[in-house]
Order: structure tokens, then sequence, then C-alpha cells
């Protein structure tokens, strides 16, 4: 609108500015609304993931009582494929907690969640080691009768060292993969605890075989 003069009325800027402002607050509350939607679909992404890690957790508790090695592998793919679902999910999150909450360093954050989840190692030197004949000690005069027995002593106490070995690194690759899986919402903590659970599987699947 403009006065008889042909100059612009002040009322009229107002009016415009009070329009503009509106659609601010209207598109800014539409911004955040589809940031915390996509949250929410983070948020059920992740839940879905460690429910399905839980149920890749149950089936190899099962495999490690029966010994069957050779279907671990399958199962730590399926923690991989399920661990790289969260990651880009997560990176998604990043992108729109920044948008949502612009000043706060993330990085930091993440960093100081990474640190919580420390990574178990477990390697052949940290198991018990299995004794060898040079163990038994040969008084020099025996019987057939004493070697036979000492030889049976021997090869009780190799079953028991390896039976040891076995139930130590399967413990090791069980706890590892369940900190890996409870570790999902922190990406570089999960893969190097899956990491580390690869190099447990060869571990206990040495031991066990």
């Amino acid at each position: 609108m403009t006065t008889t003069y042909g100059t612009e009325d002040p009322g009229d800027r107002e009016d415009d500015d009070l329009d503009q402002s509106l659609q601010n607050i209207v598109q800014a509350v539409r911004t955040a609304q589809r940031a915390f939607d996509e949250i929410g679909r983070c948020n059920q992404l992740l839940d879905h993931a460690q429910e399905s890690g839980g149920e890749v957790i149950r089936e190899l508790d099962e495999l490690l009582r029966r010994r069957e090695h050779a279907a671990v592998p399958a199962l730590l793919d399926r923690l991989d494929g399920l661990a790289a679902e969260v990651a880009r999910s997560e990176a998604d999150r990043t992108v729109v907690s920044r948008i949502l909450f612009g000043g706060r360093d993330e990085d930091d954050e993440l960093a100081g969640a990474a640190d919580e989840w420390t990574v178990p190692r477990l390697t052949a030197d940290d198991l018990p080691r299995i004794p060898t004949v040079h163990d038994v000690e040969d008084p020099g005069d025996s019987t057939l009768e004493d070697m036979w027995e000492r030889d049976r002593a021997l090869a009780s106490r190799q079953h028991e060292a390896r039976r040891e070995r076995t139930r130590i690194a399967a413990g090791h690759l069980r706890a590892v993969t369940g900190r890996a899986v409870d570790s999902f919402g922190t990406p570089d903590a999960t893969a190097a605890l899956l990491a580390e659970a690869r190099r447990a599987y060869d571990l206990w699947a040495s031991c066990a075989r």
C-alpha cells in the first residue's frame, strides 16, 4: 500500500516483517520436527539392531556349548552387518543433532563414549600351558608299569589343560561379542570389539579343534 504521495506506508513494512517472521518460525518448527522424526528412526533402528544382536549372541552361546566352530563366522558376519547399519544411522543422528543443538561438540562426546568401551584382549600366551613329557619327572629306573602310569597321568593333565584353554577362549569370545552388541550406539567401539571377536574366534577354534 502507498500514500497519495507515492511513498510506502510504514505499517505495510511492519506487516511484511511479521509475515516473514511467522514464515521463519513455521519453517524452523518443520525442520525441528523432521529432525526429531529422524532421531526417532535412529532410535528404532538401534533398538532393532540390539535385539537382533541379542539373538545372535544366544545362537553363539549354543555353538560354543557344542564346540561347533565352523558355524561361528557366519554369526560374526551378521553382527558386522548390523553394526554397519547402525554406524550409518548414527552418522545421520550426528548430523541431525548438529542441526538441533548446533553449538555442541558431538565429536568430543562420541570420543568420550568410545573410551567407556574397553576392548579386552586375550592371546594364546595368556592361556594355560599344555604340559609335555619334559614336565614329567623320571626316576631313571622305572618299570614299564611306572612309565605307562606316567604317560597316562600326562595325557590326563594335557586333556585338562586343553579343556581349560578352550573354556577360557570361549568365555572371551562370548564376552567380546556381547560387549560389541551393547556398544552398537558407539560405532568406533563396536568396530574395535568386533575386530577382537574375530581374533577371539580364531583362538577359540584352534583350541576347540
